[in-house]
């Protein structure tokens, strides 16, 4: 059975300059509600909310798929976000946000891909005790598995600079986990992401490297001829701007819980279907690791919510159980199981486990905001 990696925070949607930390949970100020539609044009061309405590209720009421998500930007930074939210279906996110003019963005959008959100009113900028506590545990764990990532992709192309196909390969998987422990942070970074993970398709081919751009030589070519240094060095270079920008960025316990979840519909969207790791098949190390975030980004805020709802909070510790119960069949030893060795079967049900799971850990983020 393949072991949890250390109970690790991987996910959230990142809070930088625009939003404000966590009023005291004594004198918390009641969360607002802003209602936001999506459609083939994309973003609302402007939305306006009240300085505070907000959850932004997302409806889909495009047709065509192309817009599925809904973010709001601090200047190049995502402050929050949902993701995967398909025609007909709705999602949602909470934050506490202070006054100002916030940009949105809906990709995919024909006619207003960006959007404007204006906040007026005040807000409180001071975490309370707990809430402190949990932003700083979480970015404990940011730091520790930035450096993580950072000694692991070193490892990993020292062997593809060396031409060892077969240590590359080996070294492959454990430079893959700590980041997908902490992918949404870089995903909040502009480029970064896409620098670092992006797939064949998603850049230009001229600028396609990362990750996955070595993979590809790795498992297809079985060979690294094609990766040139700098390839390996400009990854190199980016995960250790990642571990530089984690260092201080600013946090909020609701943002956590929210990115909790972005990683489990990651899962639904992407890791199962094996399209994440197409040449390697090591997906379910991505996906195992990003349950874990999810697990251990919850355990961070828990302490908030049990005050609140300690139902919630025991619907979800029983239901991350579970997620870990149907993949432990697939784990042997430190890995997992190739992604081709699972039958449909065998997806369907990590899937519905994962889906379970996503349900009540949506709700975390309302319950928390603004406490």
């Amino acid at each position: 059975m393949h072991p949890r990696i250390g109970r690790a925070a991987a996910a959230l949607t990142l809070v930088a300059a625009g939003v404000a930390a966590l009023a005291p949970s004594a004198g918390a100020a009641k969360s607002s509600t802003v209602k936001v539609t999506i459609d083939d044009d994309g973003c609302p061309a402007k939305l306006t909310a009240t300085a505070g405590p907000n959850t932004f209720k997302v409806s889909n009421h495009g047709s065509s798929g192309d817009v599925s998500e809904f973010e709001i930007l601090s200047g190049n930074h995502i402050i929050g976000e949902v993701e995967n939210v398909a025609p007909g279906l709705n999602g949602s996110f909470s934050l506490t946000i202070k006054p100002g003019t916030y940009t949105t963005h809906c990709t995919g959008g024909t006619k207003r891909p960006e959007g404007k959100l204006v906040v007026k009113g005040s807000a409180a900028t001071r975490l309370s005790e707990a809430g402190q506590a949990a932003v700083d545990q979480y970015r404990a764990y940011l730091q520790q598995q930035t450096a993580q990532l950072v000694t692991a992709t070193k490892t990993f192309t020292d062997a593809v600079d060396a031409g060892d196909v077969d240590a590359a390969k080996a070294a492959y998987a454990a430079a893959r986990a700590p980041y997908e422990r902490i992918e949404p942070v870089a995903e909040t970074f502009g480029n970064l992401d896409p620098e670092i993970d992006a797939r064949a398709g998603d850049v230009p081919a001229k600028q396609w490297g990362g990750f996955h751009r070595i993979e590809q030589a790795l498992w297809v070519d079985n060979s690294t001829a094609a990766v040139s240094p700098g390839v390996t060095k400009a990854l190199n270079d980016d995960v250790a701007q990642l571990q530089g920008l984690v260092q201080d960025v600013e946090l909020q316990p609701a943002a956590i819980a929210n990115g909790a979840v972005e990683l489990l519909n990651e899962v639904s969207a992407s890791k199962i279907t094996g399209e994440e790791e197409r040449y390697s098949h090591v997906d379910l190390v991505d996906l195992g690791a990003n349950v874990e975030g999810s697990e251990a980004a919850f355990d961070t805020v828990k302490p908030l919510l049990v005050g609140k709802d300690v139902r919630l909070a025991n619907d979800v510790d029983a239901r991350l159980a579970a997620v870990f119960a149907a993949l432990a069949p697939y784990g042997h030893g430190n890995a997992y199981v190739a992604y081709t060795a699972l039958t449909p079967a065998d997806t369907k049900a990590i899937s519905t486990a994962v889906d379970a799971l996503a349900e009540p850990l949506s709700r975390v983020g309302k319950q928390i905001v603004g406490s």
